[in-house]
């Protein structure tokens, strides 16, 4: 069966190409199909994954896969959270969004964090929808480590590691993100689901 993965960022559709890699299902960019974003309008993860994952599948007729993922600080209640990828301002990159994270947690004693990952998948002739959640904690850093991975990566020092996420291997990586996990449980259900 082909899913079609509902984003742009090629990191994203990296990591999803090689978590499905050993799976039964062909995984599709929505590139093949359309070049129009898709806007993120919910007020939830939830929302705006299943958003996206709906619009791939009425764009391109076939099931889709939607993911909405966001950095928690929980000093900063839950910030950058649902706007992490906007954090600073409508033409935001990596880079502003770092530094932007950084100016925040400058004096900031405890910088917990936590990346969040849902899944949605909606299968249109089913009118099936499926979430899978996963999560990764650490904290933030003063400075970037790293040059590995994209985002907030290089800022993220991974909980019981001296590493961040910018500094581990794609295939370690592939093993422990938020996203990572998220989609290992999404495998579950459509594994049982579509045999």
């Amino acid at each position: 069966m082909k899913i079609v993965i509902a984003t742009f960022n090629e990191g994203k559709f990296r990591e999803f190409k090689d978590l499905f890699s050993n799976s039964s299902f062909e995984i599709l960019s929505l590139k093949v199909f359309t070049t129009q974003d898709i806007d993120e309008t919910g007020r939830s993860y939830e929302e705006n994954a299943m958003i996206k994952a709906q619009k791939a599948s009425e764009l391109s007729n076939y099931p889709s896969l939607g993911d909405d993922s966001g950095l928690e600080v929980k000093l900063l209640n839950n910030d950058p959270g649902l706007f992490s990828a906007r954090y600073s301002g409508k033409n935001a990159t990596d880079e502003t969004n770092i530094k932007k994270l950084l100016k925040e947690t400058k004096n900031l004693e405890n910088t917990k964090a936590k990346f969040v990952s849902t899944l949605a998948f909606y299968d249109p002739q089913k009118d099936l929808e499926l979430f899978s959640f996963g999560e990764l904690e650490g904290e933030i850093i003063k400075e970037k480590k790293g040059d590995k991975g994209f985002g907030y990566d290089p800022i993220f020092k991974i909980k019981n590691s001296s590493q961040t996420l910018a500094e581990v291997s794609f295939k370690e990586r592939m093993k422990i993100s938020h996203r990572a996990k998220s989609s290992q449980e999404m495998l579950k259900h459509l594994n049982r689901l579509y045999k």
